[in-house]
């Protein structure tokens, strides 16, 4: 039977989210604020929770029970058991997440509590509209992909908080606190890589400081909440789809973002696959002729902006995926929308922020660049030969042969997965991070091709091969697992004596040889540079022609001027120096070649050698021995 809905219901039910929303800033305010004053008494974090909560449990339910949802009558009792069940399962979740972090150290900081508060409001949310007054189970039913999504990526972020980080990503949030210390990139620090990346990491070091957290955790968070907003620009692009659909599209965007990236998290090439995926869709859209607004374009747009700049190589793939629209909308086709308008703004802001803020990078960087990092490349066969390629080549098959089958996602996230299967190559270093967006974006292409209410046999073998070829990179991903760092040990091993706050160096060119260690047990990192990355240029250059090219010599001469002044700041208690026998130009003697320097070769005769681990050996400085210190050169180092 119909019932015919009032235009007064009507706008009481639309009115709802929006009453149940004041109640939780009222029942936010009042727990949150009975939870200062009881951690304030000296209550504890876990007994100022229990307080804060049992007064905010009371508010809501009456505010809830009479205004929100309108509810009274004989039910009345059951809906507060409901209601009490409702609030342990989101009290549970809370709790959890003040219990880990105070296994962390951060239980009793004001900012944990207001982040578990958050989850919880938005849980409990969930089980009163749908379980306690019933109310919102047609919601429910629609949006339970989101609330899916929503839970999946709290469990993550409590589960990430303290995972091991990059030697890459600490290098970018120590550069970062040097900069907030006073530090210019490309002067008081020689870093290769543009601006961008760097100055992200600038406002979540100075975030990590005031809250007086870890800077791990808050790289985790950081990247979670760009995660976060790429899954809702998401689910806001296909409020059309079915919930078995948006499941599926929303939980292979979350496995792309969370899982495929572990080993290499908050890299910049995972960054630039969380700012394409919500273009990919964006685009699908777009192809299909389905409206986006304007405002959720804009957004979408700024996201994409934010991964695409990091690396120019990275522009390859929304021009992919620009060429597809063309092709097929052809006539209809526009170029200035909201996404690319803010594309291109935000490429010119970037461009003149470079020229403005960072022209030492053109200036000193790039010459660097052009003159000595080749000899970082790999050669072809090295780049073929790895894991990823083969499952692109798989995953490739699978598109040719179920091409009628694809869907717009799966052709959109393809197509990008090419553009970075491209930037992969043409960087020509074969480097695991290099594969991270196009694997993802692969995998997200191939979930996009599920359809889950055909029933024929032909239907579900084609299931089937998809699924096959999709957990390649999801079971390569779990086998690598979280970053390890395989020289932690002998290096640990070698700086045992090293006390905390004092300086250490490396004479390295790889500096996973060497990071994180330099953070995480809080040494000091005397130069300039990560590492002496240019040597492996002039190495190659050495043994094949016994000198170094003009460019190189004059480039070999800075780096050890530059180095020399670096020692003489900040005198190392211990050099660990590394043969290079791992490296891509095999042995050579970094010792001997910083020596060429009469300063280098005399500050050097002040250590004695210690110990040897593996191709590492150990140099301590001699006691009572420093340099004579020139003040206005050195620039403190934190």
């Amino acid at each position: 039977m119909e019932h015919n809905i009032s235009p007064m219901q009507s706008s009481i039910d639309r009115l709802r989210p929006v009453r149940f929303g004041v109640v939780g800033v009222a029942n936010t305010a009042l727990g949150y604020t009975v939870i200062l004053l009881g951690l304030a008494a000296g209550l504890g974090d876990v007994a100022s929770n229990a307080l804060g909560y049992a007064a905010g449990l009371a508010l809501s339910y009456a505010l809830n029970s009479r205004w929100t949802f309108r509810r009274n009558g004989s039910a009345k009792s059951l809906a507060v058991l409901k209601y009490f069940l409702t609030f342990i399962v989101a009290y549970s979740a809370n709790l959890a997440i003040i219990l880990y972090a105070r296994t962390n150290g951060q239980g009793e900081n004001p900012a944990v509590h207001l982040v578990a508060i958050g989850i919880y409001t938005a849980l409990f949310y969930l089980g009163s509209a749908t379980f306690v007054f019933g109310s919102g189970m047609p919601t429910a039913r629609r949006y339970w992909p989101e609330g899916l999504v929503v839970i999946s990526l709290f469990v993550s972020w409590a589960l990430m908080l303290r995972m091991p980080l990059s030697h890459d990503v600490i290098w970018q949030m120590w550069i970062a606190r040097q900069l907030i210390g006073g530090a210019k990139l490309y002067v008081d620090v020689l870093e290769l890589n543009p601006p961008l990346w760097f100055w992200m990491a600038v406002p979540v070091e100075d975030i990590a400081q005031i809250l007086g957290v870890s800077t791990g955790a808050a790289v985790v968070t950081a990247v979670m909440t760009f995660i976060a907003l790429a899954l809702t620009a998401m689910a806001a692009m296909i409020p059309d789809e079915t919930a078995s659909r948006k499941a599926v599209l929303l939980s292979a965007a979350a496995v792309s973002m969370l899982l495929i990236p572990l080993a290499d998290f908050a890299q910049r090439e995972h960054l630039a696959l969380i700012g394409a995926l919500p273009y990919t869709i964006l685009i699908a859209r777009r192809a299909n002729g389905v409206a986006v607004s304007p405002r959720l374009a804009v957004a979408v747009g700024a996201l994409a902006a934010a991964g695409f700049a990091l690396k120019h190589y990275f522009l390859l793939a929304p021009l992919l995926m620009e060429l597809w629209l063309i092709f097929r909308l052809w006539r209809t086709w526009r170029p200035f929308r909201p996404e690319t308008v803010v594309l291109a703004a935000a490429a010119a802001v970037y461009g003149v922020a470079l020229l403005v803020f960072a022209p030492a990078y053109l200036r000193t960087i790039v010459p660097m660049l052009q003159t000595a990092y080749d000899g970082y490349n790999s050669r072809f066969l090295v780049q073929i030969f790895t894991p990823y390629v083969v499952i692109w080549v798989y995953a490739a098959i699978v598109f040719a042969r179920y091409r009628k089958q694809l869907s717009s996602e799966s052709i959109a996230a393809g197509l990008a997965a090419v553009g970075f299967v491209l930037a992969y190559f043409v960087q020509q270093k074969g480097f695991r991070y290099h594969a991270i967006p196009a694997t993802g974006l692969v995998f997200f292409g191939l979930c996009a091709m599920l359809e889950l209410r055909e029933r024929t046999a032909a239907a579900a073998i084609r299931r089937a091969v998809i699924v096959a070829v999709g957990s390649m990179p999801v079971l390569l991903a779990a086998y690598v697992g979280p970053y390890r760092n395989l020289n932690q040990e002998p290096i640990l091993a070698l700086l045992h004596d090293a006390k905390p706050g004092s300086p250490v160096l490396m004479l390295t060119a790889n500096p996973s040889n060497i990071w994180p260690m330099i953070e995480d047990r809080g040494f000091v990192w005397p130069s300039r540079h990560f590492a002496f990355w240019m040597t492996i240029a002039m190495a190659k250059q050495l043994k094949a022609t016994g000198h170094l090219s003009p460019a190189l010599q004059v480039l070999a001469d800075e780096v050890r001027t530059q180095t020399v002044d670096d020692l003489m700041c900040n005198p190392p208690d211990m050099i660990v120096v590394d043969d290079l026998s791992r490296s891509k130009a095999g042995a050579f003697d970094l010792v001997d070649f910083f020596s060429k320097n009469e300063d280098f070769r005399q500050i050097f005769s002040h250590y004695d050698r210690r110990q040897v681990s593996e191709n590492f050996t150990a140099y301590a400085k001699r006691e009572g021995w420093q340099p004579e210190k020139k003040p206005h050169v050195c620039r403190r180092v934190f």
